[in-house]
């Protein structure tokens, strides 16, 4: 008589309630147990290898004893899997059909203590598939009522659990607020507004020494690590910090509180909308649409960013409606005084023409007024800072720091005129996002263009041969900011003792007005470098040694 190898298969799933021990296992196998002592007549043979699945929902093949018994079938180690009922086995077709597949090959075969099924003939394997139909109802019928439980849940603002974002604590399945994470989250949101992209706010954060909450598992704690840049857009992103939940793609009113000023939270995300618009461009257009929904021609038309394609060469503009209609062979509107203008020549000058405002300290210390001198120092360090926006290579944070600035150009027959809000540029750099969109008074820029017109419509070339300029070095500039910066962490206690990082940064802000000066507006020594003024050994508090020290006298 020939023996048959049998191999007892049991699972339980969490949903059927795994938390009351292994009882439901220890059940299905005595039962199995029993079943193949019956079958010893028939040269059943139990193998000694236990087969359970503790856990694990029916609904995958993605099980670890599962994977086991159908590697030992295909290995010829078992002739019959013995289960309690099929559905212990899978409740998925398609699974079941994988699984037939593999005993077929093998030349095993299975069999249900509490189900008579006869797998070789038709009839049996139809009543098998009709029980595993109703097996996959099932299951997903309990995942329709987990979906919907959720959503009501979140409807109604309970937390429905995960990770515990920063900045809150859970009690009794409740968001609370810990104040010094809040503290931390409120930093990094002014923080960005600070930066040019989500990448610089990353770097200045690790140099802070800022962290990401630690989370207690099953495995133990993780976290407590840098931020990623994927975590900083989830983090700016997440409506948790307004006392909102965000289920797919509706936003419901929250039971914990807040701890970001809406006012924040709105500069954010317009800043962050900007920015996607950005990339989008860059990776669509050649990155061409630095000026979208704020230029317009002499007759109040918005231009918008078009293309064409000759010899294989892509050519962008900025295009009125009325050329677009003119374009289509539309009659019966009058041409637009300028058609079209080159996108890349005018954004070139457009930053330029940033870049000469947000470095000339005498029209800046004169547009701040009367602040102190401390006062008008930080918002020159603070425009320095804004210049790395509008530098030829720069591309995140340029359009939306021009929305914060409210710009606006407008495109004449023989000219360009572009400006920006004295409210806004003053609200930019104190840091003000409450005061976003000023209107009243327009400090005017100076764009340097020649205007040609030709066949179908004006054309606008932006003049070369403007005189050129002292252009600070964007690395020193920024180091002369987190200078400033690092003291005011200093004093504040916001940073971690003993970050020697930090500390050498602060000393960068007890540098001479002059020495300071001049880094803001370019004119520094060529030997002085931001890498060679980080790292020097021992900075002077005398300003005349300063002076010798880095090459100014």
């Amino acid at each position: 008589m020939k023996k048959l190898r049998c191999a007892i298969f049991t699972r339980k799933s969490t949903e059927e309630g795994l938390d009351i021990g292994l009882a439901g296992l220890d059940a299905q196998r005595e039962a199995c147990d029993a079943y193949v002592t019956s079958q010893k007549a028939e040269g059943w043979v139990l193998v000694p290898t236990a087969y359970d699945d503790g856990g694990f929902s029916g609904g995958t093949m993605d099980r670890p004893a599962l994977a086991r018994l159908l590697g030992d079938v295909r290995a010829g180690k078992v002739d019959v899997i013995v289960v309690y009922k099929v559905d212990r086995l899978t409740r998925a077709l398609s699974d079941f059909a994988r699984i037939v597949d593999v005993l077929d090959a093998a030349g095993a075969s299975f069999v249900s203590v509490t189900q008579a099924f006869n797998t070789t003939t038709s009839m049996g394997r139809l009543t098998l598939n009709v029980l595993l139909s109703f097996a996959q109802f099932e299951r997903e019928v309990i995942a329709e009522r987990v979906r919907d439980k959720v959503a009501q849940s979140k409807a109604r603002g309970i937390w429905m659990g995960g990770n515990v974002p920063l900045g809150y604590d859970v009690q009794d399945r409740k968001l609370l607020a810990n104040p010094t994470e809040a503290a931390t989250v409120a930093h990094i949101f002014r923080s960005y507004l600070d930066e040019p992209s989500v990448r610089a706010l990353k770097e200045t954060l690790d140099t802070q020494g800022v962290r990401t909450k630690i989370q207690q598992g099953k495995t133990g704690a993780r976290g407590g690590v840098s931020f990623s840049r994927g975590a900083l857009y989830r983090l700016l992103s997440n409506p948790i910090y307004i006392g909102k939940l965000r289920h797919k793609d509706k936003l419901h009113e929250g039971q914990h509180d807040g701890i970001i000023p809406l006012d924040l939270w709105g500069a954010v995300q317009a800043k962050l909308r900007a920015s996607a618009a950005e990339r989008g461009n860059a990776t669509t257009g050649g990155g061409t649409a630095l000026l979208t929904g704020m230029i317009h021609d002499a007759a109040g038309r918005p231009m918008s960013p078009s293309f064409t394609v000759k010899e294989g060469r892509r050519y962008h503009y900025y295009v009125s409606s009325i050329s677009k209609d003119i374009d289509r062979g539309l009659t019966g509107s009058s041409a637009a005084p300028v058609a079209r203008v080159p996108a890349r020549r005018l954004e070139a000058a457009v930053r330029e023409a940033l870049r000469a405002l947000l470095v000339d300290e005498a029209q800046l210390a004169r547009l701040c007024g009367d602040g102190d001198t401390v006062t008008t120092r930080r918002r020159l360090a603070t425009a320095a800072e804004f210049a790395r926006h509008f530098g030829p290579h720069a591309i995140d944070g340029a359009h939306s720091l021009l929305t914060r600035l409210n710009f606006s150009l407008i495109i004449h027959r023989d000219r360009v005129e572009a400006s920006v809000a004295h409210s806004a540029l003053l609200a930019a750099l104190d840091h003000d996002v409450g005061t976003l969109a000023g209107n009243d008074h327009r400090i005017a820029l100076m764009v340097s263009t020649n205007i040609t017109h030709r066949k179908r419509g004006a054309r606008l070339v932006i003049a070369g041969n403007a005189p050129a300029e002292k252009t600070p070095d964007p690395n020193l500039v920024a180091l002369i900011t987190k200078g400033h910066r690092g003291r005011a962490a200093l004093f504040s206690s916001t940073a971690p003792r003993g970050n020697r990082h930090i500390e050498r940064l602060a000393r960068l802000a007890y540098l001479a007005p002059d020495i300071t000066s001049a880094i803001l507006d370019g004119t520094q020594p060529a030997t002085l470098t931001s890498r060679g003024l980080l790292k020097l050994p021992g900075l002077p508090l005398g300003w005349t040694k300063q002076r010798e020290m880095l090459g100014f006298e």
